[in-house]
This record gives C-alpha cells, structure tokens and sequence, in this order.
C-alpha cells in the first residue's frame, strides 16, 4: 500500500514537471514583458545590428558599387530591394561630391526581443567629409529590425531619427 502511494505521488510529480518544461508555451512579446529570450541571445542580435549598421552606414566614394554589394548581403531580400532603390538615386551624388562617410555605434540596446525577432536601438556617430573638405558630424538614433534568416541574422528594417 505504500509503495504503491509513493509511486503514484511520483507519477504525479513527474506528469506536473512534464507539463511545466513542454507543456507551456513560448511566451509572447508585450509591453509589459518587451523581452521573452535570454540576455545572451538578445544580446548577440544587437550587436550583429551594431556592426551591420555601421557597415550600412559607412561609405566612401571610391568603392561605392562594391559597398553596395557587400551590405545588401547584411539584409533580408525586402530590406536589401528597398536600400538598393534609395542608394542608387544617391550614389550619383556621393561620387560626384567624393563623399566619405564613417560611421560608428557609440551605444546599443534592446527594445524588443523575440526568439526570431530583436529591435535595437543604436546611437550612431557618423563623421562624412566631401571632396577633402572638413568634416562634418552628426549623431543619429536607429531603430534596427533583426530578423533571424538561414545564415544568422539579417538586417529587416532601419528606421534613422
């Protein structure tokens, strides 16, 4: 008779574990509760956002086409069609004027965090000189979608205040 009553508390304890590891949902985003990954993901997301934005962002003159190249390949396909329009009515303006720009994040962090999706929000510091002139600085804020894609994650949307 006892046994059998420690086997079935024992039975219970682990059908109640079970249901509380699998049997749950994944939770979902919301205000009260922005962030529903662990501090390392979220983390590694925004940082891929820092270095991808600083990449977008910094452009010389010189190589403008292979810069082109080589940043629409951070982005996801809707991403990479729509920087690609804008870039080329500008990049006629950038070679003419010989415009450098050098960008980089002075601070990063997270707005929003999904298993799939991370919002950052980076503080950009961006210096641009024009045919060898002085420069100029401008600091900017950027709220960047990170979306996770076959080869890690991809830049979705940028959106510069």
């Amino acid at each position: 008779m006892a046994l059998g009553t420690v086997a079935l508390l024992l039975t219970a304890a682990v059908a109640g574990e079970s249901w509380y590891l699998w049997g749950t949902s994944d939770p979902a985003v919301s205000t009260q509760r922005p962030v529903v990954v662990g501090d390392i993901e979220a983390q590694a997301a925004v940082d891929v956002a820092a270095t991808d934005t600083a990449a977008i962002f910094t452009a010389s003159w010189r190589s403008y086409d292979a810069h082109l190249a080589r940043v629409t390949s951070l982005m996801t396909g809707d991403m990479a069609k729509r920087y690609r329009t804008t870039a080329e009515r500008v990049g006629t303006n950038v070679v003419q004027a010989r415009t450098d720009t050098t960008t980089r994040v002075s601070a990063r962090g997270v707005v929003r965090a999904a298993p799939d999706t991370v919002l950052a929000l980076l503080f950009l510091d961006q210096r641009t000189t024009t045919d060898g002139g002085p420069p100029s600085y401008t600091a900017r804020r950027a709220l960047v979608t990170m979306v996770r894609g076959g080869q890690g994650w991809l830049v979705a949307n940028v959106q510069i205040r």
